[in-house]
C-alpha cells in the first residue's frame, strides 16, 4: 500500500550496474512461492509473470501456494530457501506493514530477504453489493459508517492482507462502525459479498474487476492519488479528500538474503526484460496493473523506505501488534 505519490521516481537500475549475459540465468525451472491462496490479487498477478517469465526465458517459472498469516508465513518459507537463483518470493507491501506488527524473532522482512524488482503497482477499490447497501457514492457510504451502529459487515481477504489493514485504517481515520469479517483469501471473500453474506469490501482491482464489469458489485472510490483507466468513472481517495487511503499496493519479486550481488544482477536483469514484454503489458493494462519498473538497488531503498514509513504511522494511530495476535491462517 506504499504511496506512489511518496515513492522515489520510478526508474530502471540493474544492481551495481550491472549488465550479464542475458543467456546466464536461467538455466533450468524457477520457483516463484506465492503466499496467497488462489483466486487474490497475488495469484492472478503471479500467473502473468509466470507466462512473461516463460517467453522471455524459455524456462517455466513454477508456482508454489504458501499462504498463511496475511502472506507472512510464505514470506518465511521463502527466506529460508536455498539462495541459489532458484527460488523467489513474490512480496508486497502488506510484508512492509507486517513487520511492524509481528514480532521478528523468526522472520525479518529487511532482513531475511533480498529485494530485487518492484514488479506492479495495484489500486484497490471500496466495494459494495448494490442489492445489500443503499450508498450510491463513497461519501454516501461513509456518512452511514459514521453515523450509525456497527450494522454493517467488512469482508477481508486475510488478518494482516493488504485489504484489512486498508480497511482498518480507514475505520480509524474516519471514525466509522462496522464489523471485520476476516476470511481466507480475496476469492472467498469476494464470493460472499457476491451473494450477500457481507456488505462491503476493499480489494485488489485485479482479482474484482470482473465483478464490477458484470454489475454484479459496484465500485465506489478507488485508492491513490489518480483515476484508474479501467474505471474512468470511480473517483479516486485524493479527490474526495480521504487521504487515509491515498496508497496503493506494490508487489515485488524477492530472494533469500544470501543470494549473491552477481546472480543477483544476472536475475534484475531479465525482470528488466520483462517489463518490456508486449503482451504482459496489454494484459496488465486490461486488469488495471501498472508494471513497477523499480530494479535492484533503487528498489532496495523504496522496500526500507516504506517499512519506515509504516512503522511510524501504525504507531501514531496506535494500531501496532494489533492484527497477528492469536490470527488464524488468513490470504489475499
Amino acid at each position: 500500500m506504499a504511496t506512489l505519490a511518496a515513492m522515489p521516481p520510478v526508474w530502471a537500475q540493474s544492481v551495481n550496474g550491472a549488465r550479464p549475459s542475458l543467456n546466464a540465468w536461467p538455466n533450468k525451472p524457477v520457483n516463484l512461492i506465492v503466499p496467497f491462496p488462489a483466486g487474490g490479487p497475488s495469484a492472478i498477478l503471479a500467473k502473468q509473470l509466470a507466462q512473461s517469465f516463460e517467453r522471455k526465458t524459455q524456462q517455466p517459472l513454477r508456482l508454489i501456494y504458501q499462504s498463511g498469516a496475511g502472506g507472512v508465513q510464505g514470506a518465511n518459507f521463502a527466506s529460508k530457501a536455498a539462495a541459489n537463483g532458484q527460488n523467489l518470493l513474490l512480496g508486497g507491501s502488506y510484508l512492509a506493514v507486517a513487520r511492524a506488527l509481528t514480532s521478528k524473532d523468526e522472520f525479518d522482512f529487511i532482513d531475511d530477504l533480498r529485494p530485487l524488482a518492484m514488479v506492479a503497482a495495484v489500486q484497490q477499490v471500496i466495494l459494495v453489493n448494490p442489492a445489500r447497501m443503499r450508498s450510491r457514492t463513497a461519501m454516501e457510504l461513509l456518512s452511514d459508517l459514521s453515523r450509525k451502529p456497527a450494522r454493517y459487515r467488512m469482508a477481508t481477504a486475510g488478518i494482516g492482507s493488504s485489504s484489512h489493514i486498508s480497511s482498518e485504517i480507514l475505520k480509524h481515520q474516519e471514525s466509522l462502525h462496522f464489523e471485520f469479517v476476516h476470511f481466507r483469501g480475496a476469492g472467498p471473500a469476494l464470493q460472499d459479498l457476491l451473494v450477500g453474506s457481507v456488505d462491503m469490501m476493499i480489494d485488489g482491482l485485479v482479482s474484482c474487476l470482473p465483478h464490477i464489469r458484470s454489475g454484479r458489485l459496484k465500485p465506489l472510490m478507488i485508492t491513490g492519488t489518480q483515476r484508474a483507466n479501467v474505471l474512468p468513472d470511480v473517483p479516486c481517495a485524493q479527490e474526495l479528500g480521504v487521504h487515509s487511503l491515498e496508497r496503493v499496493t506494490w508487489y515485488g519479486l524477492f530472494a533469500p538474503q544470501q543470494l549473491s550481488d552477481a546472480q543477483a544482477a544476472t536475475m534484475v536483469d531479465v525482470f528488466e526484460r520483462m517489463g518490456s514484454d508486449t503482451v504482459m503489458s496489454s494484459n496488465f493494462e486490461a486488469m488495471g496493473i501498472r508494471w513497477g519498473g523499480v530494479y535492484g538497488d533503487a528498489f532496495t531503498a523504496l522496500v526500507k523506505q516504506d517499512t519506515m514509513q509504516w512503522a511510524q504511522r501504525l504507531k501514531s494511530m496506535g494500531l501496532t501488534n494489533l492484527f497477528y495476535k492469536n490470527s488464524e491462517e488468513a490470504g489475499a
